[in-house]
């Protein structure tokens, strides 16, 4: 009887390990559309990239890795897997000519309680332009003069457009800056100036179409 019954914990092991290597060996996955945000309709060979961030002996890597990648089909679909690890972060983009995207952060516990280990995630992405601000002190110049400009609705993923103010002072301004946006949008944007003492504040916006450069010219 005790054989018997030693037999059976025995199998019974046997299988429950069997279940759990086969549970750990499957991958993580994550599949969705890629969609152009304005029309809703989905992009081809968008090459969307997936990489990661490891524990290594219980310490967090710095450095991002390539996990999986892949090219949405005609109608925007992808999909992709990836061995599972001990990570510490992970996140993923899509890339497309003439197109904007962004990076997103994906919760890795979300992977963990998922069914067959995959996730659902759709992407947007936005037809690209740009914007060049050319700003010249042209007038009767001081070096007490000064311009600050600021764009006032920006409100994507834009690092050089973002609402913040660029202050330039003195009486030999001569620059300009070129952003890429997203295009098909209106551009709100405030200009105040000091000039011989005499303060002014202008607001205006331009339209910006996709796939183009669309230039505001600022003399003072």
């Amino acid at each position: 009887m005790k054989g018997r019954v030693l037999i059976g914990l025995l199998l019974w092991g046997a299988f429950a390990f069997g279940g759990c290597k086969k549970e750990e060996s499957k991958p993580y996955g994550i599949a969705g559309r890629v969609v152009d945000g304005d029309s809703g309709e989905g992009l081809s060979q968008v090459a969307v990239t997936v990489e990661k961030q490891v524990i290594q002996n219980g310490v967090f890597g710095q450095t991002w890795m390539n996990a999986a990648s892949t090219n949405s089909s005609s109608d925007g679909g992808y999909s992709c897997t990836w061995p599972r690890e001990n990570f510490a972060a992970l996140r993923i983009s899509p890339e497309k000519a003439n197109y904007v995207g962004a990076v997103e952060s994906l919760n890795v516990d979300e992977f963990k309680t998922a069914e067959d280990f995959t996730i659902s995630r759709d992407l947007v992405m936005y037809k690209e332009g740009f914007i060049t601000v050319n700003l010249r002190n042209t007038g009767q110049a001081a070096e007490q003069d000064r311009l600050a400009f600021t764009f006032l609705n920006a409100n994507f993923d834009c690092n050089c457009c973002s609402n913040f103010w660029r202050v330039f002072e003195g009486s030999s301004v001569d620059t300009s800056f070129t952003c890429r946006i997203y295009g098909n949008r209106w551009l709100k944007y405030q200009v105040n100036s000091t000039i011989a003492f005499n303060d002014s504040i202008f607001v205006d916006s331009v339209y910006c179409p996709a796939f183009a450069t669309t230039a505001i010219e600022i003399d003072y």
